[in-house]
């Protein structure tokens, strides 16, 4: 084999080398960096109120946690709670606004909780959902979230 024939088919291994190089070290990446995505703009939206649980509210087949407030009664009443936030409170047409957009607890929690929104919730003639359960004793303010809106539960009760 000649010097000149040597010499290309060592040019080639070099260029096939250095080819295979570039394709394993950018495998799977993008050269360009994908467009960001556009940030998510939270909106009020409307429904009816379906009670899975104390814990598990929604509207409209969104799940949502009320800002402020939390039930901290004793596991054993979990039950008896739903059934009675079911029966009194199941189908009401609610308007929801998310925390960001001036709720009681803008500037305090995260928008969204583990899969749920983070919402305060108003009636058709404005009364806070929160509220209502904090008034029937269902559920407890939380001053770290909302300030005074919503009155804690009394230690011990």
């Amino acid at each position: 084999m000649s010097i000149g024939k040597m010499a290309v088919l060592a040019f080639m291994a070099l260029a096939f080398a250095g080819g295979f190089l570039f394709i394993v070290i950018n495998k799977g990446t993008n050269i360009r960096a994908p467009a960001p995505k556009p940030a998510e703009v939270p909106t009020s939206f409307d429904g009816k109120l379906a009670v899975q649980s104390i814990d598990d509210l929604r509207i409209g087949g969104r799940k949502i946690v009320l800002c402020g407030v939390a039930f901290i009664r004793p596991p054993s009443m979990r039950a008896m709670v739903t059934e009675v936030v079911r029966r009194d409170y199941q189908g009401l047409a609610l308007t929801c606004k998310p925390v960001g957009l001036g709720t009681p607890c803008d500037g305090n929690v995260a928008p969204k909780f583990r899969d749920a929104v983070v919402v305060q919730c108003l009636t058709s003639d404005g009364t806070d959902l929160a509220a209502k359960l904090v008034e029937a004793g269902i559920l407890c303010g939380q001053p770290a979230q909302a300030g005074s809106t919503y009155k804690p539960c009394a230690p011990g009760s």
